[in-house]
């Protein structure tokens, strides 16, 4: 039961990015069948695959593991702070070093 339950979360996941089995398969570096049998609930993803979801997703492994939400933001920022993890993923070293210019900078202004 417990499994299925993070697998659904693991599901709901790849559905709010968009991608297929395969896809996220590629993205978390393991096979489609895999993904199968997490999303089925027949396997419970190791500490590796944790942390490839942490940092290609921004999951919040608390979450993902117990269903609970985070409440350090507000609800209708999450997709806002998701993107914007999710992008900061993809870019190269150079593009992550001017988005912490950039909110370093935003922090400061905010104060």
């Amino acid at each position: 039961m417990y499994s299925e339950e993070i697998g659904g979360r693991i599901k709901e996941i790849r559905l709010a990015h968009g991608l297929s089995q395969r896809e996220l398969g590629q993205r978390l570096n393991t096979s489609t069948g895999h993904i199968s049998w997490l999303e089925a609930g027949k396997a419970m993803p190791g500490g590796e695959l944790l942390l490839q979801l942490y940092r290609e997703f921004a999951v919040d492994i608390n979450w993902l593991l117990t269903g609970n939400e985070p409440e350090v933001l507000p609800r209708e920022s999450d997709n806002d702070v998701r993107q914007l993890v999710d992008n900061y993923c993809r870019i190269d070293v150079q593009g992550r070093e001017i988005i912490r210019i950039l909110a370093s900078y935003a922090g400061r202004s905010a104060a």
